[in-house]
């Protein structure tokens, strides 16, 4: 953005344009592997992702790579399938993971020091990143399988696995902050196997970044798990995600400085189904039309204005909805079916009606 102002203030609008059609021009397509013998090849990931121009395009064919990969320039990169053949599988290379917290595939902004600068697409499809056989010690800090920096771009169809080293295992970790304007989508995509946190999305305390999640499978049975999905600082869509995990939260939302909207998700087997922390006062974060099952507790807000609406909430272990004595929440046409209380700890601010009981032995408790 002060680029771009410089340019006008000092008459040299133009520049940047021919900058950018130039880089446009010179984009390419190549190839990691053998597979499409008409493009240029190379052995590795890392070489091809580093030799190419902005923009460009690099595909990978089918076959195991053991590397650790940077990627610090708008670009797409896809594997590809032959016949029936496995996806192209990212595993970690012989001599180790470089780094107090690395990242297996990472595309981050290569100068996060500019401010208000929109860094992207990168545009990641098709891929499996494995991480089986780390070795990495939790006491240096965190592993992650893929992870976006300061970064705008599209996660589709990609696998994250066997991110479990000890307790630090993240499959996927998004990255915004308070002053670049920066949009990420996550869809179609499986991440299982973590052993902290399966897709863990941080802002740096503004409004400016949004995550889509949408069509992903987040699976892990790890005792160590913190939350299938968490949101920190951060708002968006959170849509027809299946999230299994047998650990504190499946779903946890802290974002204070504004709004999120979680549809259509089932989340089973946590502690805590969905996680509400507080929001600004002046958004309202809606959650609805989700199937929670075999939670300890489906619902439970910490703070904040909700909406929380035609949810199916089945077999609470505890409750079905905790609104924490919070106030401010409306929690309404909601099927309760199986649980020792339906709606708990509400308070005169709350609406809590109509909702529909079933097997529940206390449809409602009142704050003390």
């Amino acid at each position: 953005m002060r680029r771009l102002l410089s340019c006008i203030v000092s008459g040299s609008f133009a520049l940047p344009l021919v900058v950018l059609a130039a880089q446009t021009l010179s984009a390419k397509t190549v190839v990691v592997g053998d597979c499409q013998p008409q493009l240029v090849s190379y052995s590795t990931i890392s070489a091809a992702v580093a030799a190419v121009p902005p923009n460009s395009t690099v595909l990978v064919c089918p076959g195991t790579y053991p590397e650790q990969v940077t990627i610090s320039q708008p670009m797409t990169l896809k594997g590809l399938k032959t016949g029936i053949g496995s996806k192209p599988v990212i595993t970690v290379p012989s001599g180790g993971l470089v780094g107090n917290n690395p990242a297996q595939l990472s595309a981050q902004q290569p100068d996060p020091i500019e401010e208000f600068e929109e860094f992207g697409p990168v545009n990641i499809s098709n891929l499996i990143v494995d991480g089986t056989g780390s070795g990495f010690d939790c006491s240096t800090g965190e592993l992650t399988g893929i992870e976006y920096v300061l970064a705008s771009g599209t996660l589709e169809n990609v696998e994250v696995r066997n991110q479990n080293p000890g307790g630090c295992g993240y499959g996927i970790q998004l990255f915004g902050s308070d002053l670049d304007v920066l949009t990420v989508n996550v869809r179609n995509s499986r991440v299982h196997n973590f052993d902290n946190t399966g897709i863990n999305v941080e802002d740096g305390g503004g409004s400016n970044f949004e995550v889509t999640l949408s069509s992903n499978w987040v699976a892990s049975t790890s005792g160590s798990v913190q939350a299938g999905v968490a949101y920190v600082l951060s708002q968006g869509l959170i849509t027809r995600n299946l999230i299994v995990v047998g650990g504190q939260y499946g779903l946890s939302l802290f974002n204070f400085f504004c709004c999120m909207t979680v549809t259509e998700n089932t989340v089973t087997g946590s502690n805590i189904g969905i996680n509400l922390g507080a929001n600004d006062l002046s958004e309202t974060s809606t959650v609805t039309n989700n199937i929670l099952y075999k939670n300890g507790k489906g619902i439970f807000t910490l703070g904040g204005t909700h909406i929380i609406e035609s949810n199916a909430i089945a077999q609470s272990s505890i409750a079905a909805i905790d609104l924490n004595c919070s106030s401010r929440n409306t929690a309404e046409d909601n099927v309760i079916f199986g649980a020792p209380v339906g709606i708990a700890n509400a308070t005169s601010g709350d609406t809590v009606a109509p909702n529909t009981f079933f097997g529940v032995l206390t449809s409602t408790t009142a704050c003390p």
